[in-house]
């Protein structure tokens, strides 16, 4: 994967070592990203305002069952 490191923290990959028959995990991903908020100056009113550090949340869900199996949020790094 090239000259740096990563941690993997969640993977739906199978090797292809794995007879297709036995690969039967469907899991589908839902990427959230925080990136503004409502802050009116007045109430019922509309403002967005930019987050400092933007938000991205990965959750991975069961295809056959809906449930979640897992999620991880990272933040933007600050300059």
């Amino acid at each position: 994967y090239g000259p740096r490191e990563i941690d993997i923290r969640w993977s739906t990959h199978f090797r292809d070592d794995i007879p297709r028959d036995q690969l039967g995990s469907p899991h589908y991903c839902v990427v959230q990203i925080n990136n503004v908020y409502n802050n009116p100056k007045q109430i019922g009113g509309t403002r967005w305002v930019a987050f400092p550090r933007p938000q991205v949340i990965f959750q991975y869900f069961d295809g056959w069952t809906g449930k979640l199996k897992y999620a991880e949020a990272v933040q933007a790094t600050r300059d």
